[in-house]
């Protein structure tokens, strides 16, 4: 657990240097009203990666996978970088399509080891402090983004991000050799039509619940994202000075959900039934999404996406994994990739997918809308997590 919480770090940490300099760049070359476009690309790619996975799943088994995945990524990004420095533009749409992509399969692929190697008394306590080591390396990344993006260029950390991923992949074979590698049993072997076994998410409804919960969370994370972009664009024109800022707010993201995996969410995961967490999540984010409708500026706007990205990387993600740990080999390692994976970045497209139709059919938004939309999104996932909390808590009674 150490090495694989050290490996997400390096992990976490390089798509950190993406994440911040890729949108700076982005909105560089292109504008903020593009960006929904993007988005909408986002699944596309998505669905086409995770198929690959499933097949490459079936052949090479759950090691080799990942080891292929984090090394096909590290090559995207080093291409990336060189096609940056000869000034192509197009590549900065690319790297952007492909940084809001390659990270969910990979973290996914971390989180199906988790689950296949602690069982749920385990998990309560390990889950806070795994996720807490790992976020040790976006801290850091943010905090140096923000100390030389202007110094080095922005374009310099798309570089580190490729370099990150090989450490990444020695600390998380060094997992697989010590915990040994998942693998299904022999009744599961050869069963089921597709790569990804998709009739395990019939199956097993909490899945779909599952589902349900994490595309409303994306509804709410896009129009957020959308809405701080917007009155970033308007604060800070020059890229390195987004960026330098964009490292700083990632920095405190990933402080605030350091904190609270080492402290908050062990203590709550042991304390408060599931069925409780699961619900009064969605709760603090329809308060959020009111005070950004309230108060229309940057400073709000930011700390409501902060808050939501500290949950989720913290209570949200933990909880949620608790759920995975009964079920089989392929719910765990291939229908969680279409569950969580694709579908979180499915509904952020869908999502903004809807805003630039109404863009192009009304022109440009108003700016109350983009938390209007997450204070229904936030609204709708109240509702949605009363079956999964409901399921939560037979389990549990079952027990």
């Amino acid at each position: 657990m150490a090495c694989i919480s050290l490996s997400a770090a390096f992990l976490v940490g390089g798509y950190e240097f993406a994440r911040s300099t890729v949108a700076s760049l982005f909105i560089e070359a292109f504008g903020s009203g593009p960006m929904p476009y993007a988005m909408t690309l986002v699944p596309v790619l998505m669905a086409a990666l995770i198929y690959c996975y499933g097949r490459v799943l079936t052949r090479l088994g759950s090691l080799w996978t990942l080891q292929a995945s984090l090394g096909l990524s590290a090559a995207a990004f080093l291409a990336g970088y060189a096609a940056l420095r000869t000034g192509w533009k197009p590549v900065v749409a690319v790297l952007y399509v492909f940084t809001e992509a390659y990270i969910v399969i990979l973290v996914e692929q971390f989180w199906s080891f988790i689950n296949s190697t602690l069982d749920q008394a385990r998990a309560k306590t390990f889950n806070g402090p795994i996720l807490g080591g790992a976020s040790v390396g976006p801290v850091l990344a943010g905090l140096a983004v923000n100390r030389y993006a202007a110094r080095l260029g922005s374009e310099q950390f798309v570089l580190l991000t490729g370099m990150a991923l090989i450490p990444a992949a020695a600390l998380s074979f060094a997992a697989y050799r010590l915990a040994g590698e998942p693998r299904p049993s022999a009744a599961e072997r050869g069963v089921g039509p597709g790569p990804l076994r998709l009739r395990l998410i019939l199956e097993h409804k909490v899945l779909l619940y599952i589902a349900g919960v994490v595309a409303l969370s994306q509804f709410f994370a896009a129009a957020a994202n959308l809405r701080l972009y917007s009155l970033l664009e308007a604060a800070m024109p020059g890229k390195d000075a987004r960026s330098a800022y964009l490292g700083t707010f990632w920095a405190s993201v990933n402080g605030l959900a350091f904190l609270m995996q080492f402290v908050a969410t062990p203590l709550v995961l042991r304390r408060l039934p599931l069925s409780i967490i699961l619900v009064g999540i969605p709760l603090v984010h329809v308060c959020t999404a009111g005070l950004m409708l309230a108060h229309p500026s940057l400073a709000v706007a930011a700390a409501a996406l902060l808050l939501f990205k500290g949950i989720d990387y913290s209570v949200f993600r933990a909880s949620k994994e608790l759920l995975y740990i009964p079920l089989p080999f392929d719910a765990r390692y291939r229908a969680k990739q279409v569950v969580d994976a694709f579908n979180y970045r499915f509904s952020k497209g869908l999502a903004a997918g809807g805003i630039s139709l109404a863009k192009g059919l009304g022109g440009v938004l108003p700016g109350w809308a983009y938390p209007a939309i997450s204070l229904a999104a936030a609204g709708a996932w109240v509702a949605a997590a009363v079956p999964l909390a409901r399921k939560a808590r037979e389990e549990s009674e079952r027990k």
